[in-house]
């Protein structure tokens, strides 16, 4: 099992760890400093997720078959 904010870090780090251009995003459940955060910048800049809704990424929730799927179908678009 692994949380949304793991499955986009293990993205990130495949990625080569991409500084991300956005300092901004609306997520009221990420805070600057976990080790998901830089990760969260870029999966979002790329499009990789657009979070939960509009002000929640839900860093901590099992990340479904489904959503995983999702975040790599557009990883690997972009």
């Amino acid at each position: 099992t692994c949380t949304r904010g793991q499955v986009v870090t293990f993205l990130w780090n495949a990625a080569g760890n991409p500084e991300p251009t956005i300092t901004e995003h609306s997520f009221e459940d990420v805070k600057p400093g976990k080790y998901y955060y830089q990760a969260m910048l870029w999966a979002l800049e790329t499009g990789v997720t657009s979070g939960k809704d509009e002000t929640h990424f839900a860093p901590n929730e099992t990340c479904t078959r489904g959503q995983v799927v999702s975040f790599l179908f557009r990883y690997m678009e972009g």
